[in-house]
């Protein structure tokens, strides 16, 4: 594949796929409701424990610079079974994470367009599936126009993103806000820091675009870590500014759209359209991100021969096209689906549930690779063993939390396609 991206483009692609606009509107209602007053705290102990893997990612990137990333590190660090497993993993997290973006952002296209459709499942799930196909024909384009696209849209996102942190500090603090609220003990704070894995998820995407970037045992590392760094600091201080204007009974009954309830605690009208174009243009950017993360890592495993051989070939421009193909073709396939069910916030909440176990998996398995990659290495003592061994236990912790307090149907979700990905580690691994 061609080297068409430098250190700034990686930076602005991991802060663009973590989607701060969209993470705010799906996910800080969710953690209010479980952390209360102390959700700024979870999201900046989620964040440490991302910046202990992302300084794994980027020992691992340095030494084994590759597209397949995640994948491809823990089948270097454990073989080829484990390898695959964690193919598995990322495979089921990232699907079920483009249909986590393209529900809403049909449901965000419609409710600037055509209100009265916007409450419809199944108009939601074909608007949805228009932008998959729309981002998949750009991203077949080639991946530098792909960054460009996301990139600009970042901008737009954190320069409206700071406004209204701004305006919601400014204004007075409400009554009954959540900010006023005692802190909660330990249990709902580590659920709130569960659910913040989906809202920090994102920045890893660099890693998978080694292979286009120039000085590629390098920028990618940093480029992680850069984008989780200035999207985290955003983040927190939109978190801290909205608890002011915010109650938790609010925040729970918006927990699908928390900040169409900020922009409308500011004083709605201007505000209220201008942060609902805000979450779509989000959703845009991380919609891109995430199709790129993941045609990449299937482009990898093709190549290896874990999936079909086709998916690891490259077209006459050297973009891996059968994967992308293939990837935009079962996102719409998901998006479709999400019309079964009977409301767009019981899909939502299902799969960013879900989705954020399997990502937490992920990125332990990873850090442990980490861990076994450099164990012994003197100069990598601390960014490729300590702190990626804190990051396993922190999120075996936080991962253990988080099932726990799953409902039915998720629980059996999760313990149903993790379970799923046994045999096709067993059958893959093989060979």
């Amino acid at each position: 594949m061609r080297r068409v991206l430098g250190l700034g483009d990686l930076v602005l692609i991991a802060a663009a796929s973590i989607a701060p606009a969209f993470s705010l509107a799906t996910t800080f209602g969710p953690m209010v409701d479980a952390g209360g007053s102390g959700t700024p705290l979870a999201l900046l102990a989620v964040t440490a424990i991302m910046l202990c893997v992302a300084a794994g990612y980027r020992r691992m990137g340095a030494r084994h610079p590759n597209a397949g990333s995640a994948y491809s590190w823990v089948r270097i660090a454990f073989g080829t079974p484990a390898g695959a497993y964690a193919a598995w993993i990322l495979i089921v997290a990232n699907v079920f994470a483009i249909a986590a973006t393209s529900i809403p952002a049909g449901a965000y296209t419609l409710a600037l367009l055509a209100p009265g459709l916007a409450a419809s499942p199944q108009a939601d799930a074909v608007t949805g599936t228009a932008w998959v196909l729309a981002c998949g024909f750009l991203l077949a384009s080639g991946l530098r126009p792909s960054a460009r696209a996301a990139n600009a849209l970042l901008i737009l996102e954190l320069i409206v993103l700071i406004a209204a942190a701004g305006a919601a500090f400014a204004h007075p603090v409400v009554a009954h806000a959540v900010r006023s609220a005692a802190l909660p003990t330990l249990g709902p704070l580590i659920g709130a820091m569960a659910i913040g894995i989906w809202m920090t998820d994102g920045w890893e995407v660099s890693a998978t675009t080694a292979e286009e970037a120039h000085d590629a045992h390098r920028a990618p590392g940093l480029g992680g870590i850069g984008g989780l760094l200035v999207t985290a600091a955003v983040l927190g201080a939109c978190m801290i500014a909205f608890v002011r204007v915010g109650t938790a009974g609010g925040f729970a009954a918006n927990e699908g759209d928390a900040m169409a309830y900020v922009g409308a605690a500011l004083g709605g009208g201007a505000w209220r359209t201008v942060l609902t174009l805000t979450v779509l243009v989000s959703l845009a950017a991380s919609l891109q991100t995430t199709l790129v993360y993941l045609t990449r890592s299937v482009y990898a495993m093709g190549r290896d021969g874990l999936l079909p051989v086709a998916f690891g070939g490259l077209d006459a421009r050297l973009q891996p096209r059968p994967a992308i193909l293939a990837l935009t073709a079962l996102g719409v396939a998901f998006t479709l689906g999400s019309a079964l069910s009977p409301n767009l916030r019981d899909a939502l909440a299902f799969v960013i549930g879900g989705t954020s176990v399997f990502l937490g998996v992920l990125f332990l398995l990873s850090s442990a690779a980490a861990v076994r990659m450099f164990a012994g290495e003197r100069a990598a003592r601390i960014d490729g063993v300590a702190l990626p061994a804190l990051a396993v236990v922190l999120l075996a912790i936080v991962l253990s939390v988080a099932l726990w307090q799953a409902n039915a149907p998720a629980r059996l979700f999760i313990a149903g396609a993790g379970a799923l990905g046994l045999p096709f580690a067993w059958w893959r691994g093989r060979r």
